[in-house]
């Protein structure tokens, strides 16, 4: 549904420079070390327990050493076991954080943030996470 309402300087007329219609979802998957983003992928479609597989175990895991400490809140892709398995096999531990509580997820700040520059910049996805977060 196209805006129907806007703002601009009293007597000038009101000229949209952003389309906001939605032209389908992205959804994100991220890790953060030392507050920095150590791998980002993003998906056109829903993130299941496959998609979230495949990402920890072809895209996060071969980036981090041994002993890291992974926390991860309680999202029901989260919890396959063989995804969990290979967590550990990879010499990490696993931490999980109590239900409903994001606010000490640390990986939220960062989504925050990332959402926050989008609106001021009214860039696409792609130039956000190219220009402005901060990725290692």
């Amino acid at each position: 549904m196209p805006r129907t309402h806007g703002y601009s300087a009293k007597g000038r007329r009101c000229f949209g420079t952003h389309d906001w219609q939605a032209k389908g979802r992205l959804n994100a998957l991220g890790a953060i070390l030392k507050r920095t983003f150590v791998t980002l992928s993003l998906f056109a479609g829903n993130i299941n327990a496959d998609v979230f597989h495949a990402w920890m175990t072809q895209d996060l895991l071969p980036m981090l050493p041994d002993g890291v400490v992974i926390v991860m809140d309680n999202a029901p892709f989260h919890k396959r076991q063989d995804t969990i398995q290979a967590i550990v096999n990879h010499g990490c531990l696993l931490e999980w954080l109590p239900p409903y509580s994001p606010d000490l997820n640390p990986i939220e700040p960062k989504w925050a943030e990332v959402k926050a520059i989008r609106r001021r910049e009214r860039c696409s996805i792609e130039e956000l996470f190219i220009t402005h977060v901060n990725y290692a």
